[in-house]
């Protein structure tokens, strides 16, 4: 069952069970009181009419022979006197003769409990409805006498009837109340879950931005905002796994391509030589191509072996000296600077950096490789040479490098596409310059390993500018 189903019917017997409970309760309350009122009242005037005969009796001379007559006449006198008309009244000499009787007296009690020693009474229930009986034994010095006294009642369980006919046809409105007002706070309570399943399902079906309208401040609200938190997180994970999907295979497409290329050079010169007659200018011409193609395919696997590797291994950040760090980047950078004819300026402040020096080599290493490249490209006009500044920082909280250069400059819609692998601006140059395409793609890792941040800035025939954020320890603990 749904729990629209069990909170509507939950709700409705609820309703309808306390109902009928206290207003049974609450009926039957009001007629034991009404009912108890009048025994209350009936026993007062059978008590007052017993006592008012009583002394009567014993108002009369010592020895005076009371007849039938008398006793009658008095007992009419004290019925009137004290208003006792509506009531059965029953006069009985001690031979059980009948001395005195009105109207409303019907003497069920007294035929059963004649010559009874004490006072007696109790609710009985005939044909002619509900009766308060009384009895009771008047005994003075002029003989004795039974008193028996009745009174109807049975307007007080007419009441009841009614208020019961009255109650039924009130529980019956209860009941299509309850219906009704169970349907709607059913309805108000499980909105908030028909809008989650709602947004459950069309995120099962691909929708990913689908969320919940928060409102109120329950416990399904919370539930509802943890389900937004939740779908937001599954929709960057979703997003993050397809877009790595789609990287994995351009990068498969890329790698695939960037082997074809030497790959068919290599086997249609080896072919050429294994089956041709070539002079020897042919062959070594045919050699040296082989030669080169086979050594880029070398830094192509070098390449993509430290790759593997950063992705793959963690590394253990150790504090390195911001100076030595770039002496070392000098080192292995000056064969690299001297081919291509780049000035290498450096700024280093002293400070303090964590990471890897091998990886940090590699990153900087291909940093100002890059900008050497750019610098080489790029038509100087009169002395003007290409230069790359390494400045280095220390910040309010981490310390940063800058790699500098006047070359090229990288196009403003091309600047977010270099750390994407084999991705080359210029494609046919950098083939020529021996560029694989994954040396940034290879800086990103290195950057993210290292918890540190950076950024590319860039103008064509301007030059670029790659600032690379280090925390400081504790920064990166956190």
């Amino acid at each position: 069952m749904k729990l629209f189903w069990k909170q509507f019917t939950v709700i409705a017997c609820l309703m309808v069970t306390l109902f009928a409970v206290f207003g049974s309760i609450l009926l039957q309350t009001a007629f034991q009181s009404m009912l108890e009122r009048e025994e209350e009242r009936g026993l007062e005037e059978w008590k007052m009419f017993q006592f008012a005969l009583l002394a009567s009796m014993e108002a009369l001379p010592e020895g005076y022979t009371i007849e039938n007559v008398t006793m009658s006449e008095m007992s009419k006198a004290i019925e009137e006197s004290t208003g006792t008309q509506e009531n059965g009244i029953a006069l009985y000499n001690e031979d059980c003769q009948l001395v005195y009787k009105n109207g409303m007296y019907y003497g069920a009690l007294m035929a059963e409990n004649i010559g009874t020693q004490r006072a007696m009474w109790r609710l009985t229930k005939t044909e002619d409805g509900h009766f308060l009986e009384a009895l009771s034994r008047l005994t003075c010095k002029n003989g004795t006498y039974y008193l028996a006294f009745g009174r109807n009642i049975q307007y007080v369980y007419d009441v009841r009837d009614r208020l019961y006919e009255q109650y039924c046809n009130m529980v019956l409105f209860v009941i299509v109340l309850s219906v009704s007002v169970s349907w709607l706070l059913a309805y108000h309570f499980t909105k908030p879950i028909r809008k989650l399943v709602k947004a459950t399902r069309d995120f099962a079906r691909g929708n990913y931005q689908s969320r919940v309208e928060v409102k109120g401040e329950d416990e399904l609200t919370d539930l509802m905002l943890e389900f937004n938190r939740m779908a937001r997180r599954l929709e960057k994970s979703i997003w993050e796994l397809e877009d790595a999907a789609r990287r994995q295979e351009e990068f498969t497409g890329a790698f695939a391509h960037e082997l074809k290329t030497p790959l068919t050079s290599i086997i249609g010169y080896g072919d050429m030589l294994r089956s041709m007659s070539l002079t020897e200018e042919e062959k070594r011409s045919s050699s040296d191509y082989i030669y080169q193609q086979g050594k880029r395919l070398e830094r192509l696997s070098y390449k993509m072996m430290e790759l593997v590797r950063v992705r793959t291994q963690g590394v253990a950040l150790k504090p390195l000296k911001t100076r030595e760090l770039a002496y070392e980047i000098e080192l292995f950078t000056k064969r690299l600077l001297w081919e291509k004819n780049v000035i290498l300026e450096k700024n280093i402040a002293a400070g303090i950096v964590f990471g890897d020096l091998d990886l940090l080599c590699s990153l900087f290493g291909n940093l100002i490789d890059n900008a050497a490249k750019a610098c080489a490209r790029k038509n100087y006009t009169g002395d003007e040479r290409g230069r790359i500044l390494f400045v280095g920082r220390q910040e309010k909280k981490g310390y940063s490098f800058t790699v500098m250069d006047n070359g090229c400059g990288i196009p403003a819609d091309e600047v977010g596409k270099i750390t994407e692998a084999f991705y080359m601006v210029d494609k046919s140059r950098a083939r020529k310059e021996g560029g694989a395409g994954i040396g940034m793609t290879l800086c990103s890792r290195i950057v993210k390993l290292h918890h540190a941040r950076w950024e590319i800035a860039s103008n064509e025939n301007t030059g670029t500018n790659v600032c690379v954020f280090f925390p400081e320890e504790e920064e990166e603990d956190e």
